[in-house]
């Protein structure tokens, strides 16, 4: 009976984790940078998708300080989302667990 305390108390903090996730996943910038060259000068463009357009939208050049800032803002957006991923993945496993008798 511990043991499915346990399990189930993990359970809410990892829901309750996936919730904060979501949220700061939300906050940021979806798509990803793309940098193009004319003459010397290198150009960002962010580029998402909406329904089934691409859109392109002009950032800066690519030493702008607002360009640097999307393009930290978009890793880490990635990178919450595969820590979502895998908090996903566990939950579902503690589901599983309790599921057994």
């Amino acid at each position: 009976m511990k043991i499915k305390n346990l399990i189930t108390r993990e359970l809410e903090k990892t829901e309750k984790y996936i919730g904060i996730l979501k949220e700061e996943i939300e906050s940021l910038p979806k798509g990803s940078i793309v940098t193009t060259k004319a003459k010397d000068n290198i150009y960002c463009y962010l580029k998402r998708r909406e329904g089934k357009k691409v859109i392109s939208v002009y950032v800066g050049k690519d030493t702008d300080i607002e360009t640097i800032k999307l393009g930290a803002e978009i890793k880490k957006r990635k990178k919450l989302e595969e820590d979502l991923l895998a908090l996903e993945e566990e939950r579902d496993l503690m589901v599983k667990m309790l599921k057994v008798k």
